[in-house]
């Protein structure tokens, strides 16, 4: 639960800060938190785990998932945290792993003094396979149904496939808007005219636009190089 959160939290602050979530680095960040988690976990849950398991019948749940949030925070820093502050940069994580302390001690303070009498081993299945159900929907079910909202906050590699999959769905003649409001933050032309491509992985595009009208499109696999740029700028009618 507190690494879906701290996901969350870093594709929120990513939009906040960069437009999207790709240009956060939430893939990396995805694969590498679960890595560190494990490792904080072993560590600063399963060794001091009777420590904690009285700190939690000790305290009421807003005291236990307040000290969970700072403990969390203290023990990511001991980590790795330490190479942001270090860098001062991108230091968004520490919110990240904040939130994940919080939901934790949320959690275990609801889980452990509520139904410690009744937990059984099927009772926590369901809880431990959200992650992987989290990943499926955010990585796999949400782009393909909603592409257009899920192309800011998926990572880097989901909204190439998105952008590769959408492009050549147009054609010349279309409006702009339309390709504006398919892939949000993705083209913005000064004046309804201008051109954009990329190369990425395995795909390569090119765009042009005149009187917010496309009137240039190529696409396809990736080559040694890329599309032509340019174009004279003709009056709208």
């Amino acid at each position: 639960m507190g690494w879906i959160g701290q996901i969350i939290t870093h594709i929120i602050w990513s939009n906040l800060r960069y437009g999207n979530a790709s240009s956060g680095d939430t893939g990396v960040v995805i694969f590498w938190s679960s890595f560190f988690l494990l490792i904080y976990y072993s560590l600063f849950i399963l060794l001091p785990g009777k420590r904690i398991i009285k700190l939690s019948e000790n305290n009421g749940i807003l005291i236990f998932t307040i000290l969970s949030g700072v403990y969390a925070l203290i023990g990511f820093t001991i980590l790795i945290g330490w190479v942001f502050l270090i860098s001062n940069n991108f230091l968004g994580v520490f919110i990240d792993a904040s939130i994940c302390g919080v939901i934790f001690g949320l959690t275990f303070h609801l889980i452990w003094n509520k139904k410690r009498n009744e937990l059984k081993q099927i009772h926590l299945i369901p809880i431990l396979t959200l992650p992987i159900i989290f990943l499926f929907i955010y990585l796999f079910a949400f782009p393909k149904l909603l592409p257009s909202l899920a192309y800011n906050v998926v990572p880097q590699y989901v909204r190439h496939d998105i952008l590769k999959n959408t492009i050549p769905k147009f054609k010349v003649g279309d409006e702009l808007s339309k390709l504006q409001k398919t892939l949000p933050g993705e083209f913005d032309f000064k004046d309804c005219h201008g051109n954009q491509g990329a190369m990425l992985e395995n795909f390569q595009y090119v765009i042009e636009v005149n009187c917010c009208k496309i009137i240039r499109i190529e696409y396809g696999p990736r080559q040694k190089t890329g599309y032509t740029m340019g174009g004279k700028r003709n009056p709208c009618n």
